[in-house]
């Protein structure tokens, strides 16, 4: 069962969730059920596979102390053998995403060198938090075309990724000062508690330029709650079960995205 868990956090089933949902709602209601969508949402899944597994190898050392119930802490895996995996899934994700546009093809090499940079170069809290939100950001203009509405998806995707990493750094800071890295700025607290605030009140937006069906608003309202919770529990620190609203957040938004607008 050990051994089976350590695998399960290699691929990270959450944060690579949320990257396949976002590209297939967007390439579904872009292109239907066609080759093109799915090859989308292949080269992503791959690249989500390649980068967490980039990032546990990269890591090792300090995942002994702080996540030991990792694949390589663990034993199950050898950090060459993570990064052969972590290779195989990026060589897979980039020969799917060169079969679609050159757009799209552009756009995946961007999402993947800023998640190299997370990985392997050494940033601020801020910095990461802004690394990270342009990749969720990027992932609009890959799976669909260029609107207001997509945009707008776009900002309500990853303005919450700022929030929700920088609240990452708080939570994970005693094993982080643990290993060596210096941990968030205080104010960065505030500022991600501002971030959830403001994003609640974007998501509205579409039904102030009303360019969604009535269904919006029971859909989104759990997304909207959720994140008016997270600035209130960062606002004071009280860090436990934030993940939990985090993914009902972006499980509301995409239901939402997918029937409503």
């Amino acid at each position: 069962m050990d051994r089976r868990k350590a695998l399960l956090s290699l691929v990270r089933i959450r944060h690579t969730g949320q990257v396949v949902g976002i590209v297939a709602v967007l390439g579904a209601k872009q292109y239907g059920v066609s080759v093109q969508a799915l090859l989308a949402i292949a080269s992503f899944l791959c690249l989500s596979l390649a980068l967490f597994a980039f990032d546990d190898a990269h890591d090792s050392a300090s995942d002994r102390l702080v996540h030991p119930h990792r694949a390589i802490p663990l034993g199950v895996l050898t950090v060459k053998q993570v990064y052969m995996i972590g290779s195989l899934f990026f060589c897979l994700g980039l020969a799917s995403a060169s079969t679609l546009m050159l757009q799209q093809l552009i756009l995946f090499l961007a999402v993947a060198g800023l998640g190299f940079a997370v990985i392997f170069v050494t940033l601020t809290s801020m910095m990461r938090a802004l690394f990270t939100a342009a990749m969720m950001f990027l992932l609009v203009p890959f799976s669909t075309s260029m609107s207001a509405r997509s945009l707008l998806f776009g900002l309500i995707v990853a303005i919450p990724h700022v929030a929700g990493s920088i609240t990452k750094d708080f939570l994970h800071q005693t094993g982080d000062e643990r290993v060596g890295l210096s941990p968030p700025a205080p104010w960065t607290r505030y500022l991600a508690s501002g971030l959830f605030v403001l994003c609640g009140g974007i998501m509205l937006l579409p039904i102030a330029l009303t360019s969604v069906s009535w269904l919006y608003l029971p859909l989104i309202s759990p997304a909207v709650v959720s994140c008016l919770i997270l600035g209130y529990k960062v606002f004071y620190q009280q860090y436990p079960k934030v993940y939990i609203y985090g993914g009902i957040g972006m499980l509301s938004t995409l239901v939402a995205f997918s029937i409503a607008v």
